[in-house]
């Protein structure tokens, strides 16, 4: 009898067996996968930003000799746009624990001296000797960044490093890991700490002023670490906040409650909340997403009923972007017909389940201003005629934005085509000026 059944159990347990093999062999391999798709993004995004930082220390040298008008102005608007290209480079690495503020903010600056100098007109309004200056040392400090990111690289290239080693040996705290990505990132943040003082001139100081300024325009009770974890279990349908762990950061432009907890594939999520009234301005979930199976209709259903839950209403989607199987949506608050720009956030979806991967709510935050009472002084005719006349409208609204000076300003904005480029321009409600025009780029995002 026992024979008997040996005999009918053993093939049972064999093919189980083989079957079960088979199953670990199939998630080995999807996890494999994976891991060498994220690798491949994060080496992707590294080397795009060592491009980019190589080409605008080339056009800010390039702009320190030029003379002509015309091509100073497309100068600096190339150095905006890589500046900001460089920021974007930046927030798809693993850098989140490590120090890298300082280059970030010295990207930003150059982006926005450089937004400056191009939107303005030079032949009213030429450069000063001391903007020539400011030119001039921004071109020897990029200098000293490209070379040491360039040294950087090379390292990586021929020693073969992983960027998935970092983001483990960032979240473990190993010192036995290989740390050259880490203390090569170090190393140029030390470095831009150590550059002198440049002067940025009125409208850029004028920014970083309002963006002080701003913080103390929140309101609120200072909420305890055991609420910013409520929170956030809140916010991103956990039952509980087991496993969850709080930090308190000082530096930076305002104090927040850095939450972290453990997410899919052993994935770490990262939360900021201002300790005050415990907003959340950002989030972070870097899961490789495999497989596609939401529209982009559902993906902002998702969004949309994430940011309700947590209490960022009447925003309305503007753009959109999809990477790697992750949708990601702009968005502006919407005040009865106004799109009110300055309070703008970013939210990054799941294609795969909908889950939040990312959120960037600062602006919408710190921006709230009341614009229900503001009426324009030109109409949308009026404005219209300040508007090319080759510009295919396919859509016009009233807009607030940030003019040069970092004040809020009412404007119509148009929407439409040239030659088949998408641009949008901003008009003065109340001046008829053209206070920016902006050529709408498919890697950025397309328009809703």
């Amino acid at each position: 009898m026992y024979k008997r059944m040996a005999a009918i159990l053993l093939p049972i347990v064999a093919v189980a067996f083989i079957a079960a093999a088979a199953w670990g062999y199939m998630e080995h391999q999807d996890k494999n996968s994976v891991l060498i798709k994220a690798e491949n993004q994060y080496q992707r995004a590294f080397h795009d930003l060592n491009d980019r930082m190589d080409r605008l220390q080339g056009e800010l040298g390039k702009s320190i000799a030029l003379n002509s008008r015309r091509q100073l102005s497309t100068a600096m608007t190339n150095v905006w746009r890589l500046a900001y290209a460089a920021q974007s480079d930046i927030g798809q690495l693993p850098l989140t624990l490590m120090p890298f503020d300082s280059a970030e903010k010295f990207l930003s600056r150059v982006g926005n001296f450089a937004y400056e100098v191009g939107i303005r007109d030079l032949d009213k309004e030429p450069l000063s000797d001391k903007e020539w200056k400011t030119l001039s040392d921004l071109y020897q400090q990029a200098k000293h960044i490209r070379d040491d990111m360039a040294a950087l690289q090379s390292k990586v290239i021929n020693r073969n490093l992983r960027w998935m080693d970092v983001e483990l040996a960032v979240a473990s705290e190993d010192k036995k890991m290989d740390n050259t990505i880490i203390d090569g990132f170090k190393k140029v943040n030390q470095v831009v700490q150590e550059f002198p003082e440049v002067d940025w001139g009125p409208s850029v100081n004028n920014m970083e002023i309002r963006q002080r300024e701003r913080v103390k325009q929140l309101k609120g009770k200072l909420i305890t670490p055991e609420q910013a974890k409520q929170r956030v279990a809140h916010a991103f349908g956990r039952e509980s906040t087991k496993g969850m762990h709080v930090t308190r950061n000082k530096k930076g432009d305002y104090p927040t409650y850095s939450v972290r907890y453990e997410g899919r594939n052993k994935t770490e999520v990262y939360t900021d909340l201002t300790t005050i009234d415990g907003h959340i301005v950002w989030m972070v979930f870097d899961r490789p997403v495999t497989k596609k199976r939401l529209t982009l209709d559902q993906a902002l259903t998702r969004a949309t009923r994430f940011l309700n839950r947590i209490g960022y209403k009447s925003m309305t989607p503007i753009s959109y972007d999809e990477v790697s199987n992750i949708a990601s949506f702009n968005f502006v608050h919407k005040e009865g017909d106004v799109y009110i720009y300055p309070e703008s956030l970013a939210v990054k979806v799941a294609l795969d389940n909908g889950e939040v991967m990312g959120l960037q709510a600062d602006e919408y935050v710190f921006n709230k201003m009341d614009w229900s009472k503001r009426k324009p002084k030109l109409s949308a005719t009026q404005a219209r005629k300040q508007v090319n006349p080759h510009l295919k409208l396919t859509k016009n609204n009233l807009a607030v934005i940030y003019d040069r000076n970092g004040r809020q300003v009412l404007c119509h904005e148009f929407l439409g085509t040239i030659n088949g480029e998408q641009y949008r321009l901003f008009i003065n409600a109340d001046t008829g000026e053209e206070e920016y025009v902006d050529r709408i780029e498919k890697a950025n995002g397309n328009r809703i």
